[in-house]
């Protein structure tokens, strides 16, 4: 492996900076609604009778809620503390899960018929360098490395410390490299991981609080000067959300999410059972809280998602729900103050021309904004006084307007008339709002309560 530079940086944070740490299996976090653990399988694959037995035990030993997270893990709500042991070891018995090093690769790494490169094999070397130069050990349990195939179904837009995205040829593919969202060059694949032990070798010279970002951009830059075949990093192209994908062999990914990312253990048991129905042996855990099923033929996914949607499953990527981002709020969190998911239906079903794609509502139950930690184009957030509504913003950014929790559904009525009014022929939600900017569509919807 090429020796590069890997001095820390001067301006490298203190090794005794606080921070926390992720909820596992063998270890949860306290909630408001109970315990949570979170849980991945090895390579992201579930089979229906795994979902059933993890529904099973999650109604057994909690209150039956069920999450898929934005990152595609799952996440077991309301557990008893004197059940974790028995619930741990009841899903180890039927579920492997995967430990260690966080190393994410794309839903359909090896079926997808549109990706460049298939990204497994470029994971497991980077995992076997992290093994042979013991730096697990000195790493944050938050740290994460995605390692991205350039597929139709991809981990675009997810946060990583170290990501690697497939560009180019399927002859010759190259490998983009960010750093804490810093973009560094393109690596030919023999270079590639190599590459990420390097800046996995530099974050573990922090400390166990040490992240990608905080590394010195320049100094990386230097540091794989060896290994970068070239500066540039062509932009990620746009691909439509597809509500079936084509798969190698012939095979069909049939998407379903789940809303607001939850379901209750029945309702995933009756997924478990529409898939067995259809013939699908395995789902892949993805992004945006959803799962794909392999089916063997085109008809077998139209019936499976068709079952899907009876259940109460998102089958469509024009669903307003995906243009939703939800927390559980005050039903199951100390620190929420309203309940954002059952807000979150009620302005789906009532605006659902509204949502159309183009932009994303958050709805939070605090300041802290855990279901959409970045900005996005409208965002609600609850606190002691009501809900307000940032533009352009995130959760703990300064409010734009200021509602009482009854005048929420007003509020996004009033947001979607002033869109229809003033909207461009064939103008979305997100271009019109960006043409008319927060101050007018806040002094818009300050009219309407004046």
């Amino acid at each position: 492996m090429t020796q590069l530079n890997l001095a820390p940086s001067a301006s490298s944070p203190a090794r005794d900076q606080r921070r926390g740490a992720c909820p596992t299996l063998r270890e949860p976090m306290q909630t408001g609604d109970g315990l949570l653990v979170r849980l991945r399988p090895v390579g992201g694959v579930i089979s229906p009778d795994q979902l059933r037995a993890v529904a099973g035990s999650a109604e057994r030993f909690g209150n039956g809620q069920i999450e898929i997270t934005a990152r595609g893990n799952v996440q077991v709500r309301g557990l008893r503390a004197d059940a974790v042991a028995a619930f741990a070891q009841g899903i180890e018995t039927v579920v492997a899960i995967e430990t260690g090093l966080v190393i994410e690769v794309s839903p359909l790494a090896g079926l997808d018929l549109h990706e460049i490169a298939d990204p497994r094999p470029l994971a497991e070397a980077i995992r076997k360098a992290v093994a042979d130069g013991a730096l697990e050990a000195a790493l944050g349990p938050k740290v994460t490395v995605v390692v991205d195939g350039g597929g139709r179904v991809g981990r675009y837009g997810l946060s990583a410390d170290i990501r690697l995205t497939a560009g180019g040829s399927t002859d010759a593919p190259m490998w983009a490299l960010e750093v804490g969202g810093n973009a560094i060059g393109l690596l030919r694949t023999q270079d590639a991981a190599g590459a990420v032990w390097a800046m996995l070798s530099l974050i573990a010279e922090l400390g166990p609080r040490g992240r990608g970002r905080n590394l010195n951009v320049a100094a990386m830059r230097q540091a794989l000067a060896p290994l970068v075949a070239a500066a540039s990093i062509p932009p990620a192209p746009v691909r439509p959300e597809p509500d079936r994908i084509e798969l190698t062999n012939g095979r069909v990914g049939a998407i379903v999410g789940l809303a607001f990312g939850a379901a209750s253990a029945a309702a995933l048991t009756g997924l478990a059972d529409a898939a067995q129905h259809a013939g699908i042996a395995e789902f892949h855990l993805a992004p945006q809280h959803r799962l794909i099923g392999i089916c063997a033929t085109e008809a077998d996914a139209a019936r499976f998602q068709q079952a899907a949607g009876a259940l109460g499953f998102i089958i469509s990527a024009a669903d307003p729900r995906r243009a939703i981002s939800a927390c559980i709020g005050s039903e199951g969190c100390a620190s929420g103050t309203i309940a954002a998911r059952p807000v979150a239906e009620t302005l789906a079903q009532a605006e659902a021309e509204f949502f159309d794609g183009s932009f994303a509502l958050h709805v939070s139950g605090c300041a802290k904004g855990c279901a959409h930690p970045s900005p996005a184009l409208l965002t609600l957030v609850g606190n002691e006084a009501g809900v307000d509504l940032v533009v352009d913003g995130s959760a703990k950014s300064a409010p734009t307007l200021h509602l009482a929790s009854d005048a929420v559904p007003t509020g996004v009525r009033r947001l979607a008339a002033l869109w229809r009014g003033e909207r461009k022929l064939g103008e979305s939600v997100a271009a019109c709002f960006k043409r008319l900017g927060a101050a007018s569509i806040a002094a818009a919807v300050r009219q309407g309560w004046q």
